[in-house]
């Protein structure tokens, strides 16, 4: 009980040690005052060097010291490119779906708006993707965005084999912006995409009946020609094997070594229509790859 009384008297002897240890500030030094340009200065800085996620703490950090900032929609929506950049998607559609729900009158938004649309296509949802574009090229029609949202538009209609809608925002580009740079390439695009639909394709029916009746032979005909001399040599030597046992009446071997063989020969029907689809594919993923090109567009 004593030393717990010694202790509480000691207390304000403590403390006032303590406080004679601490430097006070001479009236005449200067020291560093974080403000709003700095905040955000340093934000910027770490978005210039690529540093993204270290930007995206800045920016937050930033949005919570000022929060009522007239800054605060730039902080809002370079933290959502930020994430874009640094390839995380998900995040960059919240950042801008929150910039757009706070600020509506923020002149990001129609730069948002872009991004969040290449967001919502990164993450494999094409339906909000062209929703989103779609509304960018109507209600910011002076930005400019609103051409790079058709050309966006028109792409991903074009991926899901939408020749007419791909085709259409083209023609909306070259109606509303005839002054724009890319109206020129978009006639050029829109010529590759009128060749679609007359591609030539590989019939996956008549591939799988080629190789039921000479193995290998739908592979080749698919383009797949090393595939098909593979599929010929395995099962014929397993039919070759199979009926040289039959011959010898040696029935056990023939029902093995055709057993065996089975998997391999419905196999080769299988493998040759999917190799017909993958042609089909390739020609046009081809295609399309031509028309991003001649549009220049980056995704």
């Amino acid at each position: 009980m004593r030393l717990y009384l010694k202790s509480f008297l000691l207390l304000p002897f403590f403390f006032f040690s303590l406080l004679c240890q601490i430097p006070f500030a001479h009236p005449d030094e200067k020291g560093i005052l974080l403000t709003e340009e700095i905040q955000l200065k340093m934000a910027d800085v770490f978005m210039e060097e690529g540093e993204y996620y270290r930007a995206i703490t800045e920016y937050k950090k930033f949005l919570i010291l000022f929060p009522d900032s007239g800054k605060a929609d730039y902080a809002l929506f370079k933290t959502g490119i930020a994430y874009y950049r640094g390839e995380e998607y998900e995040p960059s559609v919240k950042s801008f779906s929150a910039l757009r729900e706070k600020y509506k009158t923020s002149p990001y938004l129609p730069e948002a708006s872009y991004f969040e649309g290449l967001s919502y296509w990164k993450i494999k949802d094409r339906e909000k993707s062209k929703t989103t574009f779609d509304t960018l090229s109507k209600v910011f029609p002076r930005s400019e965005f609103a051409p790079l949202a058709l050309v966006a538009g028109s792409l991903l209609a074009l991926e899901e084999e939408n020749i007419t809608a791909s085709r259409n925002r083209l023609e909306w580009l070259t109606d509303r912006y005839p002054e724009y740079s890319g109206s020129k390439t978009a006639k050029e695009a829109m010529t590759l995409i009128d060749q679609y639909p007359r591609l030539p394709q590989k019939s996956g029916t008549l591939a799988a009946a080629m190789s039921a009746v000479l193995p290998g032979s739908g592979y080749i005909y698919a383009d797949h020609v090393g595939d098909g001399i593979t599929a010929f040599i395995i099962n014929g030597l397993f039919i070759a094997g199979t009926i040289t046992a039959i011959y010898a009446e040696n029935y056990a071997v023939a029902a093995i070594v055709g057993g065996v063989g089975v998997p391999f020969y419905v196999g080769n029907i299988y493998g040759s229509a999917n190799a017909a689809k993958k042609w089909n594919l390739g020609v046009k993923r081809e295609l399309r790859n031509k028309v991003f090109l001649t549009l220049d567009f980056e995704f």
